[in-house]
């Protein structure tokens, strides 16, 4: 019973405050397109690479509780790899081709935080289900949805030429994923706080 209960403060340690700010931190930065351009150069003022790499960093400590939390840290390293790729696309002067290699840029990146975000959502269901406190996630999946079709109808919207749309795009992005990281953020504590 004594190493029960030490596995159990373990997993309580393990699954913290910060590790769960540096996830969501890292969601809320790769959800966002700011990008700056100079020349043919384009920089994302908000870093896909980093936040994969805060992701990579939060997911890491509690990626063993359980094996959504493990496909959520692959996802999160092929994420920061991507990010990595899509970087150095981007700083490459394509000529004529540049807006078509900077869409590839952003849709890697793009491709990995919905699936990164689908499948920490479902780890977090997934504890939920084993502390029996399914209450805590019953929004996530709605959440995680408005999320997921808001990030990929921003990525539409940059691929297209009217500046007003993005921005407006990017704004909405910006409060889907800033109620994406609060609302989970304040409902996964009582996963890991009791």
């Amino acid at each position: 019973m004594a190493e029960l209960l030490k596995g159990d403060v373990l997993k309580t340690i393990i699954m913290n405050k910060k590790n769960m700010l540096l996830i969501f931190i890292g969601v809320f930065l790769v959800s966002l397109k700011f990008t700056v351009t100079f020349g043919a150069i384009n920089i994302d003022v908000a870093n896909d690479f980093i936040g994969f790499l805060l992701i990579v960093i939060g997911i890491t400590p509690i990626s063993g509780r359980n094996s959504l939390y493990k496909k959520s840290r692959l996802i999160g390293i092929l994420g920061l790899i991507a990010s990595i790729i899509g970087q150095i696309i981007d700083c490459i002067d394509w000529g004529a081709q540049a807006t078509t290699f900077h869409s590839i840029a952003i849709g890697l990146t793009v491709i990995f935080a919905i699936y990164f975000t689908y499948y920490f959502t479902q780890a977090l269901i997934m504890e939920s289900r084993i502390q029996e406190k399914i209450a805590a996630t019953r929004n996530y999946q709605l959440t995680w949805l408005i999320l997921s079709a808001a990030v990929f109808v921003h990525f539409m919207a940059f691929g297209s030429t009217i500046s007003l749309y993005s921005i407006i795009v990017e704004t909405i992005v910006a409060v889907c994923a800033f109620y994406y990281c609060v609302s989970v953020y304040n409902t996964s504590k009582q996963l890991y706080e009791d």
